[in-house]
């Protein structure tokens, strides 16, 4: 058996075999466990008896997750064993004559058999570690691998060891891998479930599959399932292949680590693609929609469509794998059409899909003259401004919009010119339900009538403020103007206060359309609210929505770091590594995301105001923990693009931030996809997107960048 890096230890005094003796022996010889080890004591002095010689060791006993670890510094010396370290993957391997082996990884619940019939693996219950620079064993392990003797003494508190004893190897759950067979090579998608024999743990709640390195004992997640008694898909990595070992860990709410198997396969990927929703020789008279099917985890997808009576072909974006892709063909194609999927894996290998020929018969362009009138909102006619548009595939000479009343049948020209849209904002003289449409003419004379849309406009006369909006932050001068659907003698503009009611005109002028220019002082500093107040030729007055702002002059607070751009990585990765033990969700993909929202740590949102920090690492809006915290945005009112607040959640800490980051994707039901997938980082960056989570086309994308461009994969890796 080839070990890289092995070599033998017998160096007395510096390396010493600790045994652990499993708390459940006494229950086996149907006695009870000592009261020290039932009271999980620290250390406990337990004797060891070997082929009846009483060992005596000054050393002290631990107690460990309910097992009792007991050194047992010459046991291998009197079993003749041979031990090996491997310090590049902290393996010791344990061989009794030329027969049967053991190897175990510290701090690691995965074991090796070996024997002349080969290799097994199965999941201990406890992990071998090393404590004040001894390594402890779980003697159980060797009891069956080595062939020897082990029972309790309850009586007189030892531990008696049978070197000419048979001992009898036995699985530590009752826990079996259904869908795999022990050395199966997996070429594609698996189905895996999991076999108790006595039911699932108590507190089970998530099981997930890792793929493990058989040399260093850790790997990836490769499934994972919320239904402990349900089947999950494995979906393999074209980058691992070779021997592995597919071990299954049941875990409860927290992530701790309940029952387990294993068992070793042998990767070896056959990457395929098969495109689905289109069948050979279809009539492509329009768009299709069609997806691809593929047996490994791909980084992209892309469609190829290739003209076969000329050669050319054109290629879709790159899409999510997982999405449905509708092709538009251009107007007129006729002739077969070779479509293809290409799938990419991590490393950017492109894998085609066989090609299916469709028989394009798309109508060419319609050429007949069209006119269509645009959908607008009916509610708005009347009360603001509505634009009116069109569109239309010809050359146009005049455009003239119509309203016809419904009632009378008499028809009104609501504009005319040569093309473009028309702003309509009726007034109480055309109250009643009108159609509304388009007649354009050509160049020859022609007219096209198009669809009419129907409205009803309200009796009541509307005033618009223009200049400001609501919530908007005003830090110098305004130029306000207004809007109305009837005529008026003039337009006051009014700022009033709504703490104690006072009020000030800030400027009247002629018309609506005249600006009125206004600079506040200090002394209108705070929360108030400006209106335009119309009156009629008549006398009457309307009044415009009353717009509420803020003006401010003082110091404004912009986002500042939470800590050096170089230590950003550190901060959050032991959350990210805490996450993923407890729910599995993909460390890499979770700092990528804080990467991304905060630019490696360099901006949170910081209230404009106060200057109060939010902690907020994933730029969420709303109320937080600790309120929230008013940062700067972009609106736009009737036309005016103004500055305003969001508020931003506030958070005590980036550890609170963190996990209501993890609360808001594990709880609300629109990321059930991305909880699927959560624990791949590509998989899941494109699932993020799917549900939601950013409107940028290009998230997954930068996601999976700052995954590859960092290293950040290798946060992935985990043992049992």
């Amino acid at each position: 058996m080839k070990r890289l890096g092995a070599k033998t230890i017998y160096e007395k005094g510096r390396i010493l075999l600790l045994i652990a003796c499993l708390a459940f022996l006494p229950a086996l010889a149907g006695q009870p466990a000592p009261a020290a080890a039932a009271a999980q004591s620290d250390a406990v002095k337990v004797d060891l008896v070997i082929d009846g010689q009483l060992l005596r060791s000054e050393e002290q006993a631990i107690v460990t997750q309910g097992r009792t670890l007991i050194p047992l510094r010459v046991l291998m010396e009197t079993l003749g064993a041979r031990v090996e370290w491997s310090p590049e993957t902290r393996t010791v391997t344990i061989t009794r004559g030329a027969g049967s082996y053991v190897k175990l990884w510290i701090d690691n619940r995965l074991v090796c058999y070996g024997d002349a019939a080969g290799e097994s693996y199965d999941v201990c219950d406890v992990a071998p570690r090393i404590v004040a620079d001894r390594t402890y064993v779980p003697l159980r392990l060797l009891a069956g691998a080595l062939g020897i003797g082990v029972e309790w003494d309850n009586q007189n508190g030892q531990v008696r060891i049978d070197t000419t004893a048979a001992g009898e190897r036995t699985r530590f759950f009752d826990v079996t891998v259904q869908g795999v067979q022990p050395g199966q090579q997996i070429t594609g998608a698996l189905p895996l479930s999991l076999l108790y024999g006595n039911g699932a743990p108590q507190d089970a709640v998530w099981v997930k599959y890792l793929l493990l390195d058989p040399v260093a004992g850790d790997g990836k997640i490769a499934a994972s399932t919320s239904h402990v008694n349900g089947a999950v898909t494995l979906i393999p990595d074209v980058a691992l292949t070779g021997p592995a070992v597919l071990a299954a860990a049941v875990c409860d709410k927290e992530g701790n680590f309940l029952a387990g198997a294993a068992v070793n396969v042998h990767m070896q990927p056959v990457p395929s693609v098969r495109l689905e929703g289109i069948g050979e020789g279809q009539v492509m008279t329009g768009e299709i929609q069609m997806r691809a099917e593929v047996s490994f985890r791909a980084r992209g997808l892309e469609y190829e469509f290739s003209v076969l009576s000329d050669g050319s072909s054109t290629r879709s974006p790159q899409t999510d794998p997982e999405e449905t892709y509708t092709h538009i063909p251009p107007a007129g194609q006729n002739g077969p059409i070779a479509i293809r999927a290409i799938a990419y894996d991590s490393a950017g290998n492109a894998y085609p899909s066989a090609a299916v020929t469709v028989m394009a018969s798309v109508p060419p362009e319609d050429t007949t003259p069209r006119v269509n009138l645009r959908s607008f909102n009916a509610e708005h006619v009347g009360k603001i401004p509505v634009t009116l548009s069109i569109t239309r595939n010809f050359d146009s000479a005049l455009t003239q919009y119509w309203a016809q009343n419904v009632a009378g049948g008499e028809s009104v020209l609501l504009d005319e010119k040569p093309w473009g849209d028309a702003v309509w904002f009726p007034g109480p003289d055309m109250a009643g339900t009108w159609d509304i449409y388009v007649q354009v003419t050509d160049p020859r004379g022609n007219v096209y009538t198009s669809n009419t849309r129907r409205v009803s406009i309200s009796s009541a006369p509307s005033l618009i403020l223009g200049g400001v909006g609501p919530g908007q932050v005003i830090t110098g001068g305004l130029t306000l103007h207004s809007t109305a659907n009837v005529p008026l003698a003039q337009v006051e503009y009014i700022l009033s206060n709504p703490f104690n009611g006072s009020q000030r005109s800030l400027g009247t002028a002629e018309n609506p359309s005249q600006e009125i220019e206004w600079t506040p002082e200090s002394v209108n500093e705070g929360e108030r609210q400006i209106r335009a107040v119309g009156t009629l030729p008549g006398g009457q007055q309307i009044e415009s929505e009353v717009i509420p702002v803020k003006i401010y002059f003082g110091q404004f607070y912009n986002a500042r770091p939470v800590i050096e751009r170089g230590q950003f990585v550190n901060m959050v990765t032991p959350m990210a590594l805490a996450t993923q033990k407890q729910n599995g969700m993909s460390a890499a993909l979770q700092i990528a995301q804080a990467i991304l929202e905060t630019g490696w740590g360099q901006s949170l949102p910081v209230d404009r105001y106060s200057g109060l920090f939010s902690y907020n690492l994933f730029g969420i809006k709303g109320t937080g923990p600790a309120g929230s915290v008013l940062s700067g945005t972009q609106e736009e009112y009737y036309g005016t693009l103004y500055r305003t607040d969001a508020n931003f959640r506030a958070y005590h800490s980036v550890q609170e931030s963190w996990n209501d980051h993890n609360d808001l994707l594990l709880q609300l039901e629109r990321y059930q996809p991305y909880r699927n997938v959560m624990y791949h980082s590509v998989s899941g960056a494109f699932a993020l997107k799917r549900c939601g989570y950013a409107t940028d086309s290009a998230y997954p994308d930068k996601l999976i960048t700052i995954i590859n461009q960092y290293g950040l994969d290798k946060l992935d890796r985990q043992n049992l």
